[in-house]
């Protein structure tokens, strides 16, 4: 959807909901996935009057959903900002040796003499790009002798990294693949996620507490920096999410329990869950005041049905007119909850565990099927806003943009096994691939007649 500038909340608010309007979709909305833009916060403040509060959970009190994983990398990039010097000599290094084809010959060449597997490429980070970083990294460490090999025979490579910074860069390296393996995750899109977010989020908060406690004073400085901004995004995430935790079978509130007690203790733990609890004790009752229209169409069409059973139609017409108990829905809730829990190394497809096993729990049912699949992350990974430095490389920087947006559409549609039902749009993109070359042949042509 294009947006017109200025990308201001009224406007963005406003195309937003003409798009749901226009897809009949403005009373079918459970959550709406946004980053951290205040922009965003505010056009959510005022999408809320455009929507009808009774189609939405708890009158939308959960419509907004962070974008956790951008949330995550505002929160490495924090602690990122204090890590210049720490790897300084390591980027230079790297640089130096990926610069030119010769100097990286010679670098793979000093690989095979040292009988070193040059498996993995060396390259440089972008330094606002935090998972580059990570990736420069684990990537230089295997080949540390390689660096110290050719620091004696080429003079002016004076930037070697020493042993203290190697170490460094090995620590902070494996702290990084934490975030790195926890945001892959959390970027899939053929599982569902939000049940697995809020444990994760958890272990972060967990890992950030046992840094702190390293004697190195920089890396104490980034624990700082990163344990600062969680505890700033840590409310945003944290009554739906742990919901969707309460929902997975193998976790229910053992794992609330086991967190929260590791996080405040249990005591405070207790008191914690039981606020969850009570929140979903709302969205239970507002669910089965939500059925009560449907229930009764059902009932009368039950009714007109079985005229001759009449001490049917006579209970039919009396449980029609009970108040629904609140001790009736805490039940279910309850005996969900008191079911034995899966393993927890089990895999479970856990939406079809709801829809075969959860049979049992209606209301929770139905909660389960509007929270389950909401969207941690708004797109694969983060650094998917980064997809033209892999497609429009320096050795081929000059694609028509329809030839971009072809190679990148085909790279989609392989990753995610299309290719089968894809038949117009495939021989559209590839007339159009053919027509690029066909343009880059001529071009070479020409040239190579006017030298």
């Amino acid at each position: 959807m294009y947006v017109p500038c200025p990308h201001n909340s009224e406007v963005i608010c406003e195309g937003l909901h003409q798009v749901l309007v226009e897809w009949h979709l403005e009373r079918k909305i459970s959550t709406v996935t946004l980053d951290n833009c205040a922009a965003n916060d505010k056009a959510i403040w005022n999408m809320e009057d455009k929507l009808d509060s009774n189609s939405l959970m708890l009158q939308g009190k959960l419509i907004h959903m962070r974008w956790c994983v951008h949330i995550l990398n505002l929160i490495v990039q924090d602690g990122m900002s204090v890590l210049k010097e720490g790897i300084e000599r390591v980027r230079d290094s790297v640089a130096y040796w990926s610069a030119t084809p010769k100097r990286h010959e010679r670098f793979e060449k000093m690989a095979r003499t040292l009988n070193i597997p040059y498996t993995r490429k060396i390259g440089l980070d972008c330094k606002t790009r935090w998972n580059s970083t990570y990736l420069m990294l684990s990537t230089a460490l295997p080949y540390q002798e390689i660096f110290y090999r050719l620091s004696r025979q080429v003079k002016q490579f004076d930037c070697c990294p020493t042993i203290e910074d190697w170490n460094f860069a090995k620590e902070v390296c494996d702290k990084l693949k934490i975030f790195y393996d926890i945001i892959e995750l959390l970027s899939g899109t053929k599982y569902v996620t939000s049940n697995i977010l809020f444990p994760k989020i958890c272990c972060i908060r967990l890992v950030i507490r046992k840094w702190s406690a390293t004697n190195n004073e920089l890396m104490q400085k980034i624990c700082e920096e990163m344990k600062e901004k969680f505890d700033k995004y840590w409310l945003d995430v944290h009554g739906l999410m742990a919901m969707a935790t309460i929902l997975d079978p193998r976790y229910k509130t053992h794992m609330l329990q086991a967190l929260f007690g590791s996080l405040y203790g249990y005591e405070h733990a207790a008191n914690k869950v039981d606020e969850l609890k009570n929140l979903m004790v709302e969205l239970l009752l507002e669910y089965k005041e939500s059925d009560e229209p449907a229930a009764s169409v059902q009932v009368a069409a039950q009714v007109d049905k079985d005229q001759e059973d009449e001490a049917g139609i006579l209970l039919d017409q009396y449980m029609m007119q009970q108040p629904i108990v609140s001790s009736q829905l805490c039940t279910e809730l309850d005996l969900y909850l008191e079911e034995p829990a899966l393993p927890r190394t089990q895999e479970v497809d856990i939406i079809t565990w709801w829809k075969v096993g959860g049979m049992k729990y209606p209301t929770l049912q139905r909660i389960a099927r509007d929270i389950l699949p909401i969207p941690v992350t708004t797109v694969a990974s983060e650094y998917a806003f980064s997809t033209s430095g892999r497609i429009l490389s320096a050795h081929r920087s000059r694609l028509a943009p329809k030839t971009t947006e072809a190679l990148m559409c085909m790279q989609a549609w392989s990753r995610d096994n299309m290719f089968d039902n894809v038949t117009s749009d495939h021989f559209a993109i590839q007339s159009v691939l053919e027509d690029e070359q066909e343009a880059m042949e001529e071009c070479e042509s020409e040239i190579t007649i006017e030298d």
